[in-house]
């Protein structure tokens, strides 16, 4: 076991769900080291050396440091990009900012104590493709699913399903259009009214419309899974509920032992110790996964039913996943 002390939180200084797992640990009385990593090098101070096979050495701000040899586990939560000095050039900006992620980056890698979740791994598990392709290896049941560019594919796809089918964004970017915060919600499209050339200059992730009772959220944590239902109220919501929040009602349920396992599998498939995994309940009882955030969100989840995440967390965080 790692008798190492420290947690090490690694976010922005505006998280308030790192906050709750901070309030969280406090009351357990473990000691929390929270930093920011684009804060180097102007604010994020590193010195490490080599030593018995691995790096021990020191990260500090003017408000709190760490002993790397003191760290237990890591939280990685939502830390922003590198802020370099001032009056660098294009070219001495790019330099300095790959140097930054390869050394930097380079020893939080290096660092062998539980991550929640490891910035690698955990960026490799955001590919949608990859979680439909783990997910069926798991046992799991995923929606019929076509990944294309070419509009005929779109109708024989549609054709073959014989029912409503949905676009859906593969990644999880959110832009800024006129300084408004927009993303794109799961859609249901008719793959007749397609322009063919517009759609040919990307890449889309078609599916089939799999009918819905109700849709439930599961955080595991660890291996433990903390259900909750959601149900919407509206039409677009029924479509992709984070399209209309106030819609929203919510439930605790338990996970059934397949799906539990089915996820736990998943997580050790990727090498994760912590996901956010959708899943829509048909009215037959059947749970499809649509899909896995391995960062995502559960704070207001946690507000709205009492499901125990923040203590969970802390659980995983201070002793480890054989606890």
């Amino acid at each position: 076991m790692n008798t190492s002390d420290t947690v090490l939180i690694l976010t922005c200084a505006e998280d308030s769900t790192a906050d709750a797992v901070t309030a969280e640990l406090a009351r357990r009385d473990t000691r929390v080291a929270r930093m920011d990593t684009g804060d180097f090098p102007t604010a994020l101070r590193m010195s490490a050396t080599t030593a018995d096979g691995g790096w021990t050495g020191r990260l500090a701000t003017d408000d709190t440091s760490v002993d790397l040899d003191d760290v237990r586990s890591v939280y990685f939560r939502r830390p922003t990009r590198f802020r370099l000095p001032a009056g660098m050039s294009a070219a001495d900006e790019v330099f300095a900012a790959v140097e930054a992620r390869h050394g930097f980056g380079g020893l939080l890698a290096a660092l062998d104590v539980l991550w929640v979740n490891e910035p690698i791994r955990q960026a490799a598990a955001e590919y949608k493709p990859l979680q439909l392709a783990t997910a069926a290896a798991c046992g799991l049941r995923t929606p019929a699913t076509l990944l294309t560019n070419l509009h005929q594919e779109v109708i024989d796809f549609g054709n073959k399903i014989g029912g409503p089918v949905v676009c859906k964004q593969l990644s999880s970017l959110v832009f800024s259009e006129n300084d408004e915060m927009r993303t794109t919600y799961t859609t249901v499209i008719d793959p007749a009214t397609i322009e063919p050339a517009a759609f040919a200059a990307t890449a889309h992730l078609i599916q089939e419309f799999v009918p819905k009772a109700y849709e439930a959220r599961v955080t595991v944590v660890g291996r433990i899974p903390l259900g909750v239902v959601i149900r919407s109220a509206s039409e677009a919501g029924r479509i992709d509920w984070r399209s209309d929040y106030d819609a929203l009602t919510y439930e605790r349920i338990k996970v059934p032992e397949a799906v539990t396992d089915g996820v736990g599998r998943f997580l050790d498939a990727l090498g994760l110790n912590y996901g956010a995994f959708d899943f829509v309940i048909t009215p037959d009882g059947d749970w499809v996964m649509l899909e896995c955030n391995p960062a995502g969100q559960w704070l207001w989840l946690e507000h709205e039913t009492g499901v125990p995440i923040a203590a969970a967390l802390a659980d995983l965080l201070t002793e480890g996943r054989d606890r």
